[in-house]
């Protein structure tokens, strides 16, 4: 049982390492992954970094050739596109949830994750804004499902959701603001409205 659990741990770590390096840009797109050299860098076997190389590829980090190349998968606009339509309509779901299962200390602390989402300077800044309030309701949700799928999903939304952030015109101060009043209220169904048109989905 140790065995299965540290050979577990292994994938998890060079999974979690080789994504970190392809979401800060150390991996590039076309960059090649060989396991053999990778394995070397790391420390560890071939077969670890061989499932971490499969996991990744599942979600569309890596790209591979059977008995041509693994390499870091380009970022193409569909991809970016898709992402951020999925990411909207998915925070919002979990919004929905959340807010009518938060403890009213829960609700407290989601008021200044909107706040930072808000004041964010930059997209990077903006996406790292919405992940924490993203993870923030999944836990207020209480939900597995929707814990898991943000787990499975952490380092590809940071990748592909470069380049995101609210609309930008003369409604977005306003929504912003109905989205925090709303939260306040637990008026889920009128934070989810804000929140998708604050993203151009509602």
């Amino acid at each position: 049982m140790d065995g299965r659990r540290r050979a577990s741990a292994l994938v998890d770590d060079a999974y979690r390492s080789l994504g970190e390096a392809i979401v800060d840009g150390r991996l590039q797109p076309g960059d090649r992954l060989r396991d053999v050299e990778l394995a070397t860098l790391m420390g560890i076997s071939r077969t670890p970094v061989r499932e971490a190389l499969q996991r990744l590829e599942r979600i569309g980090l890596v790209e591979v050739a059977a008995n041509r190349y693994t390499r870091v998968s380009a970022l193409s606009d569909r991809a970016r596109t898709d992402m951020r339509e999925y990411a909207a309509h998915t925070i919002a779901s979990v919004m929905h949830v959340a807010l009518a299962r938060a403890t009213d200390d829960e609700i407290a602390a989601t008021l200044p994750l909107v706040d930072a989402l808000r004041d964010a300077e930059s997209s990077r800044s903006y996406v790292a804004a919405a992940l924490d309030l993203y993870g923030h309701l999944v836990a207020e949700s209480r939900n597995v499902v929707f814990r898991k799928a943000f787990e499975q999903t952490d380092l590809v939304l940071r990748r592909n959701l470069d380049g995101w952030a609210s609309i930008d015109d003369d409604t977005r101060e306003p929504l912003f603001r109905h989205l925090r009043e709303q939260i306040a209220r637990r008026d889920a169904n009128g934070a989810c409205w804000s929140f998708l048109t604050l993203h151009g989905f509602a």
